[in-house]
């Protein structure tokens, strides 16, 4: 029930901004066919970020769509970070809805590599969407998921699960992302997770200083 009411709130929300968009900002996004071949396409380097940036709400609604369909599970990693990088109002709602859909046992590798893109897509999101920081925060502190994927079980998961949110929060550069950094600091008892968040946070830094150029 969840889902389906996360769904339509999303595209309610894509909807009424699509409502609001001027003609000539509308005249720069991708179609609707642009967005799907975006994210069904296979990169070397990665989700082309500056064409994701440029999706509009037609676009982002597609993206919703399929996120919530299985059939385009091999696609849902490219469809994560796009929904992120455009930041449409419906985004986090979405992308919530499917972190917080139930997993056990063996699950297949499009979505471990779905999970994997997750942390990343909502450290996007959050130059749009504050309340993205709230699900990558609570990520520094994972513990060992229900699911596994192939030798990635338990802690092996837990800890990397931990080490992609905290990469995320450092390449946003923002204030909030270095607050919570500072926080998972302050509460760790794990030494090898330490050093990694010191790493995170000299990033973080660069970040900033790159941003103020």
């Amino acid at each position: 029930m969840r889902d389906g009411v996360g769904l339509g709130c999303a595209l309610a929300w894509i909807a009424i901004l699509g409502l609001f968009v001027p003609c000539e900002v509308r005249a720069q996004t991708l179609s609707v066919e642009e967005t799907e071949d975006l994210v069904r396409s296979r990169y070397f380097e990665g989700l082309p970020e500056d064409q994701a940036s440029q999706i509009g709400p037609e676009g982002a609604a597609r993206l919703v769509e399929m996120l919530a369909d299985p059939g385009e599970r091999a696609n849902h990693d490219h469809v994560l970070l796009a929904l992120g990088l455009c930041g449409a109002p419906g985004a986090f709602d979405a992308i919530a809805d499917w972190a917080q859909s139930p997993r056990t046992g063996d699950v297949d590798r499009d979505a471990f590599k779905a999970w994997q893109a997750l942390p990343y897509a909502l450290g996007h999101l959050s130059r749009h969407d504050p309340r993205a920081f709230g699900p990558l925060e609570a990520q520094l502190a994972a513990g060992p998921p229900r699911w596994r994927f192939r030798h990635h079980r338990g802690g092996r998961l837990a800890r990397l699960a931990r080490h992609a949110a905290a990469n995320a929060l450092a390449e946003t550069g923002s204030p909030e992302a270095r607050r919570a950094l500072d926080r998972a600091v302050r509460n760790s008892t794990d030494p090898e997770f330490d050093a990694h968040l010191r790493d995170a946070r000299a990033r973080h830094a660069q970040r900033v200083r790159e941003q103020s150029r």
